[in-house]
């Protein structure tokens, strides 16, 4: 395994980092490219997922305070989705402790393939709609269901989690992707401490890639806030659409 003062390292990890930051606020798959380049640099699959939640965590605060700025924050919706996201989260961080490396890479294999499937299809499903969604009038097992759902992918892989967040909040929920797009970034704020946390306790983080790594996406993760508020929805599906478009191929050919 390289040293992490390796100068090759200490660039490939920035620069990963903010284009990883950069695609998890705007659109989702990031991780897709963050998590192989802590594989690529020696990390067994486990730790690699575990430590790119330092860089999540980082990436994510960066991104909420550009969007609360904007005042583009529901508080009202969070209030609603994050408890059960939470939850989730826990327990999927959990599950992630227990799992072996082989099994963890055919998880996050087939189900990125189904995540991609669903978002590609968004479009389709709600080319119509154009309010948003009251938070008071969703059902509450509704709501649980999904985001305890998402919580516990979420907590337990990562790696696509824009995908399957943007699928629970638009297909199961009824938000507008725009909407979704910024209570993404909200939801993965709330869980990625608690679901860190579990991972730092079975001492799966290595702590000086997360830093670099952590560094770059921080930056991206602001830089992404900044895109999307300025382009809008139309930008997001369309990067969006290219974004899982290269996740799909890549499942398909290196799973």
């Amino acid at each position: 395994m390289p040293t992490w003062l390796d100068p090759m390292v200490v660039g490939g990890l920035f620069g990963v980092g903010v284009l990883a930051g950069y695609l998890n606020v705007v659109a989702g798959g990031g991780s897709l490219i963050a998590v192989p380049m802590l594989i690529f640099l020696g990390l067994p699959e486990g730790v690699a997922n575990a430590t790119s939640r330092l860089a999540i965590l980082m990436q994510s605060t960066t991104a909420i305070a550009r969007y609360r700025g904007a005042g583009k924050l529901d508080f009202a919706l969070s209030r609603l989705l994050v408890p059960p996201t939470l939850i989730g989260a826990l327990l999927g961080a959990y599950a992630a402790t227990r799992v072996s490396d082989a099994l963890f890479r055919s998880i996050l294999a087939w189900v990125m393939i189904a995540c991609a499937a669903v978002v590609v299809a968004e479009p389709l499903l709600f080319r119509g709609r154009t309010s948003g969604v009251d938070g008071a009038k969703l059902g509450v097992v509704r709501v649980w269901l999904t985001m305890l759902a998402v919580g516990f992918y979420g907590g337990m892989v990562q790696a696509g989690m824009g995908y399957v967040i943007l699928a629970g909040l638009t297909l199961a929920l009824g938000l507008r992707l725009s909407d979704a797009n910024v209570m993404k970034v909200v939801l993965v704020f709330a869980y990625t401490p608690l679901a860190l946390g579990v991972f730092i306790w079975n001492d799966m983080v290595h702590w000086q890639f997360g830093i670099l790594l952590s560094i770059g996406q921080a930056l991206g993760g602001w830089l992404g806030a900044s895109h999307a508020l300025r382009r809008g929805e139309g930008f997001v599906r369309a990067l969006l659409a290219a974004v899982v478009l290269l996740t799909a191929t890549k499942l398909l050919v290196f799973s």
